[in-house]
Order: C-alpha cells, then structure tokens, then sequence
C-alpha cells in the first residue's frame, strides 16, 4: 500500500459504479464490523470525507450528493440557527423499502462539515428518516 492519497474528484470523475456494492458495504458490512460505535464512526467519517471534497457551496454538495449515489439533496428551509435539507429520488426509496436497518449519519456527518465549512458556524446534523425521503436538520450556535 502506497502513502499516496487518492483526491476525491479524481475518484468521482473516473469511477462509475452500480450502488449495490456500495450498499452491501455502507449498511451490512461496516455496521458489522463497526459494532456498536458504528453510528458515531460512520458520522465522524462522513465530516473527514467533507474535508477532503472540499464543497464550496450548496450546488456543489448537491452535485456531489447525486455524483456519489447519495440521492437528491434539495435545500428545503434555511432558519436562522441552521438548514433543513430533504435527500430524496429512486435510490432513497428503494433503500428503505429494502434495508430493515438502515440510516443515514454519514451523509448527516458530511452536511454537518460542509455547512461549517461554508458558514464557518459549528454544526451538528441530524437524519429524521420519513416515508420515502429523509429530512436532514443541520444546527448551528
């Protein structure tokens, strides 16, 4: 293994996908492996991979939310202590028709460090998990 690291928009911009690997991995296999502190590593890891896209502004974790297979992030409310986004399209439906367990903290742990990043506000991120979308209330102080 090389010391190498790999730039996030050179993975995005030459690696395309189906997402049924991805989600073998993200909802059976590291859950598994993470045990009990999965929820917390996966939203720790979700803000690392903000800090390495690098998202200047609410078009472009938008884009990079549809480029990574995430789903449709629509910006649904801005309030004056924080965001409601709303993640929604077929592949959001599907997974939780499909997945008994699922949710959503890394992409909660993303939005959390891109909107800081963007707003220079601390802010923390919760997934309210709806009939076929999920709603995403990103706080600040």
């Amino acid at each position: 293994m090389t010391n190498k690291k790999t730039n996030i928009a050179t993975v995005l911009a030459n690696l395309q996908t189906t997402s049924s690997g991805y989600d073998l991995l993200r909802y059976i296999a590291l859950p598994d492996m993470l045990g009990q502190e999965s929820d917390q590593i996966l939203y720790v890891m979700g803000k690392n991979l903000a800090r390495q896209a690098e998202c200047m502004n609410i078009e472009e974790i938008q884009e990079f939310f549809q480029h990574v297979g995430w789903g449709e992030l629509i910006l649904s409310q801005e309030k004056r202590r924080g965001y409601l986004f709303e993640l929604s399209g077929d592949i959001i439906k599907a997974r939780l028709q499909t997945l008994k367990e699922i949710d959503f903290h890394l992409e909660s742990g993303f939005l959390a460090e891109t909107i800081y990043q963007i707003s220079d506000k601390a802010c923390e991120s919760v997934a309210e998990i709806n009939k076929d979308y999920i709603t995403f209330h990103v706080l600040h102080n």
